[in-house]
C-alpha cells in the first residue's frame, strides 16, 4: 500500500508552532486513546523509530517521506511538521527532561491541549522563556513510560504534586 492509499485520520489536532513533534504525535495518539507506537503502526508508517531513553517525546528527525505520509494523514502541509521536529543535536539519552509546569498545563492557544514545548528539549535550556523561572525536571523514565500525551500529563502532574509535598514538608 502506498501512502497515497491511506485514508486521513478523522480528527487530527494541529501542531502548535512551539510544540515538539513528539508532543503533537502524542496528542494525536491521545485523541484515539492509544499509544504513540500503536498510532504509528496503525498508520502504516513503517518500522517504529529507535528512540532515546526519554521515549516518543524526544523523537529524532524523520525522513521527508515519513513526514509527507504523516502530513497526508493529518491533512497538514509537510513544512508544518518539519518545523516542529527536534534538531538531531538535541536527541540523546538524558537522565531528566526540563519543562515548565505552568506552560505545560496552561496553553494560551488552547487550554484543552497541553503541549510539550520544543525549546524544552534543548540540552542547554535552564530557564522558562515565558516566566523567567528555573525549569522543573522530570526523570526520563517517566516520559518513556507514558503511552501518549494524556498519560504523560497525568504522570508529570503526579510528579509535580509529589515535589510540592516534599518542599512543603521542608518548610515545617
Amino acid at each position: 500500500m502506498s501512502f497515497s492509499d491511506l485514508r486521513p485520520w478523522p480528527v487530527a489536532p494541529r501542531p502548535f508552532h512551539e510544540e515538539t513533534f513528539g508532543s503533537w504525535l502524542g496528542r494525536v495518539a491521545s485523541r484515539y486513546q492509544m499509544s504513540v507506537a500503536q498510532m504509528w503502526e496503525i498508520s502504516q508508517l513503517g518500522a517504529f523509530p529507535i528512540l532515546s531513553n526519554a521515549g516518543w517525546i524526544l523523537f529524532a528527525p524523520l525522513p521527508e517521506r515519513t513526514l509527507v505520509a504523516l502530513s497526508a494523514l493529518a491533512r497538514l502541509n509537510p513544512d508544518r511538521l518539519a518545523r516542529i521536529q527536534t534538531p538531531s543535536g538535541w536527541v540523546r539519552n538524558r537522565s531528566t527532561l526540563p519543562y515548565c509546569f505552568r506552560c505545560l498545563v496552561l496553553n494560551p492557544l488552547d487550554v484543552a491541549a497541553p503541549r510539550w514545548k520544543r525549546i524544552w528539549l534543548d540540552p542547554d535550556i535552564e530557564v522558562c522563556e515565558e516566566h523567567g523561572t528555573t525549569l522543573e525536571r522530570i526523570p526520563a523514565q517517566i516520559t518513556r513510560r507514558a503511552r501518549n500525551m494524556d498519560r504523560l500529563l497525568m504522570l508529570v502532574s503526579k510528579h509535580h504534586r509529589q515535589l510540592l509535598q516534599i518542599s512543603s514538608r521542608r518548610l515545617y
